[in-house]
């Protein structure tokens, strides 16, 4: 039993909104009490009650290295003795910057945020901006963080508008956010077919993380673009 989580979550729960810091980590999917973790070292994570465990999230994506590699905490030790945060630009999220560009030919230019909500925000301004269009289309049981326009729910087909998906997405916001379904290049033709003049984007997990790790059909992202 884990006690020590236990204890920890009912303490949480006093002070954070539904104890955790993110929906997801609430387990409220498949039940039980959510595992508080105290330390981690490569592919190992151990919670508060020492039990170790094999990690499989790596933290929903960024620890491509896994926990605690020793290269990574020799160079974040060097920057944090020079300093956490400047609120300025620096020569260092330069290189950063000059990097990404060089490894991803599609990528002309980059603006680093801190999150994937304020990604896929500012992607779906800059593309209400350039096209002067309005709606956006995504795909049932993908998740692109908490921007209001796609925490929706998929409707009964392809055509069907968004509706809330959380208290406090205004309904006429999500309204404007179009769902199809993940590999389904037919149901994606008819929606642009219908609707196309008024789309501003499409936006898709290339692997759909969020409801099981389902990988795209052949030639699906290719049909996106």
């Amino acid at each position: 039993m884990a006690h020590d989580s236990e204890r920890l979550f009912a303490e949480a729960c006093r002070v954070i909104p539904g104890g955790v810091n993110s929906p997801v980590r609430a387990w409220a999917a498949v039940g039980g009490t959510p595992l508080f973790l105290q330390r981690a070292h490569g592919t190992e994570i151990i919670d508060a009650d020492g039990q170790a465990y094999l990690d499989f999230v790596g933290s929903w994506g960024p620890l491509i290295l896994g926990h605690a590699h020793p290269r990574v905490v020799a160079a974040v030790t060097e920057r944090v003795r020079a300093g956490t945060s400047f609120g300025a630009p620096t020569a260092v999220e330069l290189e950063l910057a000059r990097l990404l560009v060089e490894a991803l030919p599609s990528l002309e230019q980059v603006r680093l945020v801190s999150s994937g909500t304020e990604a896929t925000m500012s992607a779906l301004r800059l593309a209400r901006a350039a096209t002067g269009r309005d709606r956006i289309v995504k795909f049932a049981g993908c998740y692109h963080g908490h921007v209001d326009a796609l925490l929706v729910k998929a409707g009964s087909g392809a055509l069907t508008l968004g509706v809330p998906d959380s208290p406090g997405v205004p309904a006429a916001l999500a309204e404007l956010t179009l769902t199809a379904t993940f590999n389904d290049t037919a149901g994606v033709h008819a929606l642009l077919r219908s609707r196309g003049e008024e789309v501003a984007a499409v936006i898709v997990e290339p692997v759909a993380g969020n409801m099981g790790l389902v990988p795209p059909e052949p030639g699906f992202l290719e049909t996106l673009r």
